[in-house]
């Protein structure tokens, strides 16, 4: 057979085996182009969390500070940029963690029908001693699921999603804004409405205008109803909604004045100028199989920009298990959308056997994004993710799947001789290179071999003459699973070759 070589995923995942790379886990293909290593450590840093971290915010005022709100309604801090959790005491107890935001040195919290307001007004006073509860139960119609918060670059006001309605709270002009002071602000309940049966579910600004991402029904998979509504912030009314034929608008994040869009329950992402949506990336289904009726969840405080990228998370619907669940990143180019799974959670759990959600994501640093999410294996458990920046994941637990390539025929099948890799430094310790194939894309995979350090040393490029311990059987397709394992350094791959 000729031989075939490998690269390393440049490209992302593909849609399809058959037209490119089938999937990519955990792996760094962005920091040295060319060149694929394992990307840093996830790791567990709550220990109080107890139901899905929903909302994620950061206090603008003291940077240090994060605050998330889990979808019991439970309210955790942070002092040291997600390093540890507490869970703070005082807010309005059971109910369900609807929204979370930071507005005027004021921590909001939105649970069902009622706003809770912790703070003093001064940038450290967000603290258990100074809770309002229920501040006001009268502005929020009923929505036990979502009520998305929105600070406005446009006008500095603080607007909340309501059912069909949006809230906007605003300072009075020549006061500061205290909650037990009405004459400093003013609540518009009504401030927007919607058409009957519409319930906000993300919002974004694009422009001059409050997008409002909506759906219709009680389950995400209701209805094939997905309208975004721009608002003017001024005008009685919305201006014309961008319309998708799919089942709601899950999230939206502005990037470059264009909104990227979560929509539907099949893991397809849509660019939107306003006017126009349009497809631009998909998880495909050979990842994640959504046969029989499973689907797909979206949550609007899962998406976000980080490492001049898109971040945003992927979970499975309801309580059936789906692969591949976790966190990945969408970036475009000229030559099309990059997209690759680039975290999966601490418990190294994807959604195989156990449905895994991904509630909030929260860029902490250049190189540190906090991950909260839900895992069932075997008994629930939840918890909030860092990134540990001076490790890397271990247990071959980044990989990536070539394509499916074809290598003879039926009447005449092929057999690999020897198989090779090159890296782009020596190998080093506690470093590994792991090798699987298959011959179908219904098989599973089996073992070549396990290239470790004590067995490659500290050499560049290796090769394995295929033999009984090392065998790749004829056949008339091949396709290769390739793992890469570290601690504090990673391996660092240029290619793989088949001869």
């Amino acid at each position: 057979m000729k031989s075939i070589i490998i690269d390393i995923p440049r490209l992302g995942i593909s849609a399809s085996p058959h037209t490119g790379v089938a999937d990519c886990r955990n792996l760094d293909i962005w920091s040295n182009p060319g060149v694929v290593k394992l990307n840093n450590l996830t790791a567990k840093k709550s220990t109080t969390v107890v139901g899905l971290v929903k909302w994620m915010v950061t206090n603008p005022a003291t940077p240090a500070e994060k605050f998330a709100l889990d979808d019991g309604g439970k309210v955790y801090k942070s002092l040291d940029s997600g390093v540890t959790w507490v869970l703070m005491t005082g807010f309005t107890a059971n109910g369900h963690g609807n929204g979370l935001a930071i507005w005027k040195n004021y921590l909001f919290v939105a649970h069902d029908t009622k706003l809770d307001v912790c703070g003093d007004g001064t940038a450290t006073g967000i603290v258990n001693a100074n809770w309002t509860q229920d501040w006001t139960t009268a502005a929020l119609v009923s929505d036990v699921l979502w009520h998305p918060m929105l600070v406005s670059k446009n006008d500095n006001k603080l607007y909340i999603g309501a059912g069909r309605y949006v809230v906007s709270l605003d300072e009075v002009s020549g006061q500061t804004f205290a909650p037990a002071t009405a004459a400093t602000y003013t609540l518009t309940e009504q401030a927007l409405d919607l058409p009957p049966n519409y319930r906000i579910k993300c919002l974004e600004e694009l422009g001059n205008n409050l997008m409002c991402g909506t759906w219709q029904g009680t389950n995400v998979y209701d209805l094939r109803i997905a309208d975004i509504f721009p608002w003017d912030r001024s005008s009685p009314s919305f201006g014309q909604p961008v319309t998708l034929n799919e089942f709601g608008i899950h999230g939206m994040l502005n990037v470059g004045n264009q909104l990227i869009v979560l929509a539907g329950i099949g893991g397809t992402i849509y660019k939107c100028d306003g006017v126009n949506a349009l497809p631009i990336g998909q998880i495909p289904s050979s990842i994640a199989d959504l046969s029989g009726g499973k689907y797909l969840e979206w949550h609007p405080g899962a998406l976000v920009s980080y490492k001049n990228r898109v971040f945003f998370g992927v979970s499975g619907g309801g309580t059936t298990a789906i692969p591949g669940m976790g966190v990945y990143s969408l970036m475009q180019t000229s030559k099309g959308t990059i997209l690759t799974h680039e975290h999966t959670i601490s418990t190294l759990t994807d959604g195989t056997s156990y449905v895994v959600k991904i509630g909030a994501l929260l860029p902490v640093t250049r190189d540190n994004i906090l991950i909260g999410w839900y895992d069932a294996t075997p008994t629930a458990s939840y918890g909030i993710d860092n990134i540990t920046t001076t490790s890397f994941m271990t247990a071959y637990s980044g990989f990536f799947i070539s394509p499916f390539y074809q290598i003879g025929s039926n009447n005449a099948e092929e057999k690999p001789i020897q198989v090779a890799f090159q890296l782009v430094r020596p190998m080093r310790a506690n470093e590994g290179i792991k090798i699987d194939y298959r011959k179908d894309l219904t098989a599973s995979f089996t073992n070549i071999g396990t290239y470790a350090y004590a067995t490659v040393g500290a050499n560049v490029s290796w090769s394995q003459v295929l033999n009984k311990t090392h065998d790749i059987k004829a056949g008339e397709f091949c396709q290769l699973k390739i793992y890469l394992t570290g601690t504090t350094t990673s391996p660092e791959l240029k290619n793989v070759t088949l001869q």
